[in-house]
């Protein structure tokens, strides 16, 4: 593979780093979570699938893939066995140290892409980067999460309102970025269940003992599949269009 190929930035010398800064090339940075996904999916499935991403949307606009952070904010599954929160507090201050590093070194656009949609992670993310933008309003940076395509197919597969964390969807794409790691017959059989808005709890879980919040019914390969091509392919259209247009 030629350097200029090369879409792994921990593969890079500090010259091809270098010159690929030089070259504009997109950082992609994926961000994940150690974090319970019910009794059929391992804890790192939001790494994993953000990685996956990232490779395929870094291929679509010729990127550079940064080496992943593995932890992330996982309030309501903090009770969880293996599941390992950060603090936005303290998530916040490395992604920003992150970034910044990055930008020092040449970086002027950066897409940062997580795998795990809890909106105190989203939030954490979006903050630790605006100050940077307000410091350097030239910069692009855009931050994109797991769900914020996926709406076409929910409704294709009749899942509006019924999907969620490790449902059909989001083991579905397991199958196909680590199908050795789906438990197939482990499976719960459960629907979306009713969850409190308003009231903040010391132990959410109770609302879903099996650790999944939505239809299971649905899971196959297929749908994995077509799932990952339309997030990869809208993501490429939004840099795409960002890079040439300006605007998303």
């Amino acid at each position: 593979m030629a350097k200029d190929e090369e879409i792994y930035l921990a593969n890079l010398t500090k010259d091809d780093f270098a010159a690929a800064m030089q070259a504009g090339r997109w950082l992609i940075l994926p961000f994940g979570t150690v974090e319970q996904h019910g009794p059929h999916l391992p804890l790192g499935t939001d790494l994993f699938y953000a990685v996956h991403v990232c490779e395929a949307v870094a291929r679509g606009i010729h990127g550079l893939v940064a080496p992943a952070l593995s932890y992330g904010v996982c309030r309501t599954m903090r009770n969880f066995p293996g599941t390992i929160s950060l603090t936005p507090i303290t998530l916040g201050a490395v992604i920003r140290e992150i970034v910044s590093e990055y930008i020092r070194h040449g970086g002027r656009k950066l897409a940062l892409i997580t795998g795990h949609a809890e909106p105190a992670q989203m939030e954490t993310i979006r903050e630790a980067v605006l100050p940077l933008v307000n410091e350097n309003p030239s910069l692009i940076i855009v931050v994109i999460g797991p769900y914020d395509f996926l709406d076409p197919v929910r409704r294709e597969m009749n899942l509006v309102n019924e999907d969620g964390h490790a449902g059909s969807i989001e083991t579905s794409e397991m199958l196909v970025v680590a199908e050795e790691l789906v438990r197939m017959d482990r499976i719960p059989q459960v629907t979306r269940p009713r969850l409190s808005h308003f009231r903040i709890l010391a132990n959410p879980e109770t609302e879903y003992p099996t650790g999944v919040r939505g239809d299971t019914s649905k899971v196959s390969r297929e749908l994995g599949q077509r799932a990952i091509r339309h997030v990869v392919t809208e993501i490429v259209n939004v840099l795409r269009r960002i890079e040439q247009e300006g605007r998303e």
